[in-house]
């Protein structure tokens, strides 16, 4: 693999590729990372449609197997964070919905979350937390719309 071209280019590779291998802090005790995403991904459906979601339309937007996500679910229910109900529209599909116990423990994490980044934006300043927030949105601007940096105007 070829270095890059110059110290500022891979300084940036270096951050971003830190970043993207930092292992998510766990907020909650005896809750892992990937079933906080999963439990988002249930709520997020609840607040649009309050009938939850179907195992195979959480497989498609986490971009896994359906048997990968009912082991998931299952360890979920087990838990107690979410329960299984018939799609009112059609019998024949299960949805997974949230019980409270499963909002309770989104609410923590979401608060750890908040409290991770104040720290942050303690710890950075407000101006230089402005910039980074301005530049990581620019950065993500860059890489997901193929903005040509060489084309004028």
């Amino acid at each position: 693999m070829e270095k890059a071209g110059n110290e500022l280019t891979q300084k940036l590779m270096d951050a971003f590729f830190r970043i993207m291998r930092m292992h998510p802090k766990n907020h909650v005790p005896g809750v892992k990372h990937s079933e906080i995403v999963i439990l988002l991904f249930i709520k997020r459906k609840m607040d649009k449609t309050q009938t939850g979601i179907r195992i195979g339309d959480l497989s498609r937007i986490m971009r896994v197997t359906s048997p990968t996500v009912t082991q998931f679910i299952n360890r979920l229910e087990e838990k107690g964070f979410v329960k299984r109900k018939s799609d009112p529209g059609d019998r024949r599909y299960i949805r997974v919905i949230l019980t409270k116990q499963g909002e309770d423990v989104l609410q923590q994490a979401w608060e750890a979350l908040v409290a991770d980044f104040n720290s942050l934006i303690k710890y950075l300043g407000e101006e230089q937390s402005r910039l980074l927030a301005d530049l990581l949105l620019k950065s993500y601007d860059f890489f997901t719309k193929d903005i040509d940096v060489n084309r004028e105007g």
